[in-house]
């Protein structure tokens, strides 16, 4: 193995959203040996904002975020914004169903909503209010990832109306990509050119790897793509029976030391 990608939230982070000290201690013996180390979430470029990291972030070489639009490598960043008419298509439609949000991720730290954001979303979305911009044309045409969700998203448990995601789907035709996650209680929306798994692509040929010399860990549908793409891929075992069933390899469930369980007993990296 010469490098390694690791969706966060139930994979590399517990339920308490931390990196447990056996993955950082695996990761670091990982990259002591040479292999490189990725982040590849849906979460955005500030995710050591959000989650509070300090030296967690020295554990990696740069990331897919966004779950695809955004790529991190060797300190350049690149964004691929969402087709403007999906973007309105998804307002509209989520505007339907009473007290359901909608987010929109700009290129950087920079987000807009439709409705106004207390001030206790802040710190766990790592922005502040200078971040916050109308939610106008300019918003619209540079968004890179929208979120559809009710209350602040972070903690949240409550799902969506079943049939909101076969609408947005209708609504957008082949101009966006969307996942259900969160069991239900998240929609995630990218561009159509964008995945976790066209995100990896990038970074592989941009180091000049073979498919065989990376593996990718996940526990979600927004995982599934990019599971099924590779030869060497491990799903948690916390994850949804079909990332399970996808993944060449299950290893314990990330509260249960499934990160540093994989990079020893199954990869032998360590």
């Amino acid at each position: 193995m010469k490098a390694l990608f690791f969706d966060l939230d139930g994979t590399l982070l517990d339920s308490d959203k931390k990196i447990p000290a056996s993955a950082v201690e695996a990761l670091t013996a990982a990259r002591s040996k040479g292999v490189k180390v990725f982040v590849c979430t849906g979460r955005s470029l500030r995710v050591d904002r959000m989650l509070g990291w300090n030296q967690e972030i020295t554990l990696f070489d740069g990331g897919v975020y966004c779950n695809g639009a955004c790529i991190h490598l060797d300190g350049d960043v690149h964004y691929v914004c969402i087709d403007p008419q999906a973007v309105r298509a998804v307002l509209a439609e989520a505007g339907r169903h009473e007290g359901v949000h909608v987010s929109l991720n700009g290129e950087g730290a920079e987000h807009a909503f439709n409705f106004v954001p207390p001030d206790s979303m802040m710190g766990p979305w790592g922005i502040t209010p200078e971040n916050i911009h109308p939610l106008d044309d300019a918003a619209i045409n540079h968004c890179t990832k929208m979120l559809v969700f009710y209350k602040e998203l972070v903690n949240s448990t409550r799902k969506l109306p079943e049939d909101l995601f076969p609408r947005l789907q209708a609504a957008c035709g082949d101009r966006a990509t969307m996942y259900l996650t969160d069991q239900g209680a998240t929609i995630q929306v990218v561009s159509r050119e964008s995945s976790k798994r066209a995100g990896i692509e990038r970074v592989r040929a941009a180091l000049g790897m073979e498919k065989e010399e990376i593996a990718v860990f996940g526990d979600d549908l927004n995982d599934l793509e990019m599971l099924s793409a590779y030869p060497v891929s491990i799903a948690m075992g916390n994850g949804v029976e079909a990332v399970k069933a996808a993944a060449k390899y299950v290893t314990l469930p990330n509260d249960e030391g499934g990160i540093a369980y994989a990079l020893k007993e199954i990869l032998h990296i360590i």
